[in-house]
Order: structure tokens, then C-alpha cells, then sequence
């Protein structure tokens, strides 16, 4: 699929393509709304808006095909005005976008008329940022860091979309932790991506619902925070390691079928690319790399239990407005926090006491919880050899083996634990 970008509605392209994005029409970049809450930006963050925000509304623009066409290919042309910063790292950011959507990515920048940003001297800050999505991992990290630094050294940085469920968790987090706190702890927010409403061309009425740039956007406003506050710790979305490292449950997951969001690859190259654009050391890394969902839950699950259901970690949220209890995502944070006593979700479906074996092999919900049930057992009765051969995606330079290893034998525990709590459930994992 061929997209363009345009500054503005006489920017044509010069051949046929498949798409057009108009800033401001169809396209919502975030300058204007990031202006108000840092100053003024430069053309290079302005560029960087732009460039991540198209690319993430052609994601939803693109829908994937089924089975073995469910890889894209996507060529989206670009107007720059900092066109040699960007077009240095073009080859690297094409690569973080195969690693994110497991697509093939072709960007062109075209450099239009502007001045391109001259050297900066940004405040030397002390401090961390956060990516705030509004999930129980990234409230957990927030915790984390307020308990050791204070709320002076942190800054939390949030993209929404249209979603309303996905607003309000992050909200509600964001007030909860500055009345806990004592402080008006910072937070920047920024909405972009398609556009839409009645005065829009809106091509997403139908987006494409994996959404796996999405972490792309949300470290650009981390990274422009970062750099804007004089900081030069980005703490990704504080993500436990199942869901960071993300091992295909099963063969018929792996590639674009699972999500690599938050995979350590993809985090070490980010931090490459956007240090080297915004010409701002950004270091980018996950604390909970080698901690299971259950063991980040216990960070919260004491003093602050009452505010755990204000937030989401269902993959279908905007569409159930809740948490559907049927996606691998209510099950991994079902399984957090019932292991440590916590029942605070009213699941949309309680898949944990349904007859899950009389229910049709086409049920999505049976898959899902089949497969994970499968992976536990996997990692409580197969040796580490077994293991690196069925999944191979243990073997990495971008994280300890033996920690990740150990991480999901502990979460296959946990698991286990839950699931023989249930009548329906203790057979899966026997």
C-alpha cells in the first residue's frame, strides 16, 4: 500500500497512490497540543511529530489479510524540513518498524522549505520519564519511582487515541498517585494519529486493530519530554517480562501474530535512533524485564489495591469497555492478581468458570486460553533443552536467557496456582 503525507491540501503527489494524509485534515500530528504543555517546538520536533504520527495511522489504515497475508507492505512518503537528521536514520527506523509490526516498511523524507533546527542547549535535568499508558504495569513503575525519587525527579508521558476507557484509566492513575504523593506529579499528554469526526476524510472507520506502532509514538513523546526537562532516562512502559519478551504461546503465533511492543530489541534500537536524531543521549529500559506480571502486582498489591481496577490491560478495551476476560492480556493479569488475593475486574466473560472443553474448537476464547494453558505447561515440565527447541526465541542478544527462562517458569507457577483454583480449569495444567 502507497501513502502520502502533505503539509497541506495542495500538496499532491505526484504519482497514484493509495492514501493521502493531510496534516491537520485527516492527520492529527500533536504539535499544536505538545506546544502548549513544553513551548515552542523546534522544526526537528515538529518533523518527528509528523513522521511518527503517519506511520501510525497508516498502521490502522492498513488492514492485514488472513493467515500467510497477514504481512503488509507499506511505503509512506514523508515532508521534512530537518532532512539530514532524519534521513540518517531512515535504514534504522525501518528496521524498529519490521521489528514492532513484523511488516515491510519503505520510508521516503522529502525535504520541504523551513529551517532546520540549529544546536540546542537543554536544560541539565535530573530525573526519569515514564510512558504512562494506563496500565497496571506502568502505574507499578510509577510507584517505583516515586517511592525512591520523589515526585520532583519524575515525568509522565501519555498518548491517547479516541479511546475513552484508555483516558479515564490513565486519569484516574495520574490523581490517584498525586493525591498519594502529596504533589502534582508532571504528565504530558498528546493525542495523534487519524483524525476523525464529521469534518475529516477519516480512511479508519475500519482501522486495523493490532496497533503495533503505537509504542513508537508513545516514546516520542517520552524522548521530546526527556529532552525538553534535561533528562536522559527514558523508563520504557514498565512491562513485565512475559509480555516484554513475549514467546509465542504457540507456533501459530509467531512473526506479526504476536506483538513486539516492548520486546528489548526493539528498546535498544529506539534508544539508538532517537538519541541520535534529537541529538539527546536517551537511555530507554525496562525494569521488569525478568519479573513475571505477578511479581510486578505485588508492588501495588498491599498500599495501593484500591485504585488497581482504574486500570486496563485488556487488548479489546475500547471495544467491551472493560476488560473482556477472553484476550491472552485479562488472563496473564487475572492470573497477577489472584495469586496474590485480588479479584477487583468484572470480567465482560469469566472464561475460568465456563466449561471451556464443551465449548467449539472456533471459540476465541478457547484458543486463547488452550494456548496459554499449553505454554504453562511447557515450562513446568520441559527441561531447559526442550525448552530453547520449542522456543527459540529464548536464544537472544538482547536478554539473559537463563533470567528470561527462569521468569516464565516462575509465571507457569503462578499460573498453575490460579488455575487449579478453578474446577474447569486444574486439568489444563496436569
Amino acid at each position: 500500500m502507497k501513502l502520502y503525507v502533505a503539509l497541506d491540501a495542495s500538496d499532491q503527489p505526484p504519482q497514484p497512490v493509495d492514501l493521502v494524509w493531510v496534516c491537520g485534515d485527516n492527520l492529527r500530528t500533536g504539535a499544536d497540543e505538545l506546544t502548549k504543555q513544553v513551548g515552542n517546538l523546534t522544526t526537528l520536533e515538529e518533523d518527528l511529530l509528523r513522521v511518527v504520527s503517519s506511520i501510525f495511522a497508516s498502521d490502522l489504515a492498513c488492514k492485514r489479510g488472513q493467515r500467510e497475508a497477514i504481512n503488509r507492505t507499506i511505503e509512506l512518503s514523508i515532508p521534512v524540513v530537518n532532512h539530514a537528521a532524519l534521513n540518517a536514520e531512515r535504514q534504522l527506523l525501518e528496521r524498529i518498524l519490521h521489528i514492532l509490526s513484523d511488516d515491510n516498511w519503505t520510508l521516503q523524507f522529502r525535504r520541504v522549505t523551513g529551517s532546520p533546527e540549529d544546536k540546542q542547549s537543554w536544560p541539565d535535568g535530573r530525573g526519569k520519564t515514564l510512558l504512562f499508558s494506563g496500565g497496571l504495569d506502568s502505574f507499578a513503575g510509577a510507584v517505583d519511582l516515586l517511592d525512591v525519587h520523589g515526585p520532583d525527579q519524575l515525568l509522565l508521558a501519555s498518548h491517547v487515541t479516541g479511546n475513552t476507557y484508555t483516558i479515564a484509566s490513565q486519569k484516574a492513575l495520574h490523581e490517584y498517585l498525586s493525591k498519594a504523593y502529596g504533589s502534582d506529579i508532571r504528565r504530558i499528554v498528546l493525542r495523534s494519529g487519524p483524525k476523525t469526526g464529521a469534518d475529516s476524510d477519516n480512511p479508519t472507520e475500519d482501522p486495523e486493530v493490532s496497533q503495533r506502532t503505537r509504542s513508537l509514538l508513545f516514546l516520542t513523546i517520552a524522548a521530546i519530554g526527556a529532552r525538553r526537562t534535561g533528562m536522559h532516562e527514558v523508563v520504557f512502559i514498565a512491562e513485565n517480562g512475559q509480555m516484554a519478551i513475549h514467546l509465542p504461546l504457540s507456533p501459530a503465533r509467531i512473526g506479526a501474530f504476536s506483538t513486539h511492543t516492548a520486546h528489548p530489541e526493539f528498546v535498544a534500537d529506539a534508544a539508538r535512533f532517537f538519541s541520535a536524531v534529537l541529538d539527546h543521549a536517551v537511555d530507554i529500559h525496562n525494569p521488569y524485564l525478568y519479573q513475571t506480571k505477578g511479581e510486578v502486582v505485588a508492588k501495588v498489591a498491599s498500599k495501593h489495591n484500591s485504585i488497581i481496577a482504574s486500570s486496563n490491560s485488556c487488548w479489546k478495551n475500547a471495544r467491551v469497555h472493560g476488560h473482556c476476560g477472553a484476550c491472552v492480556p485479562c488472563f496473564v493479569r487475572r492470573i497477577s492478581l489472584e495469586i496474590h488475593g485480588i479479584k477487583a475486574d468484572p470480567w465482560k466473560r469469566d472464561l475460568f468458570v465456563e466449561n471451556v472443553a464443551a465449548l467449539p474448537s472456533t471459540d476465541e476464547g478457547k484458543r486463547n486460553l488452550s494456548d496459554l494453558a499449553g505454554f504453562v505447561f511447557d515450562f513446568r515440565n520441559l527441561s531447559d533443552a526442550e525448552l530453547d527447541l520449542e522456543y527459540p526465541e529464548l536464544n537472544s542478544p538482547y536478554f539473559k536467557r537463563d533470567d528470561a527462562l527462569a521468569m516464565y517458569r516462575r509465571f507457569a507457577g503462578e499460573a498453575t496456582t490460579v488455575f487449579r483454583a478453578y474446577p474447569n480449569l486444574g486439568h489444563l495444567v496436569t
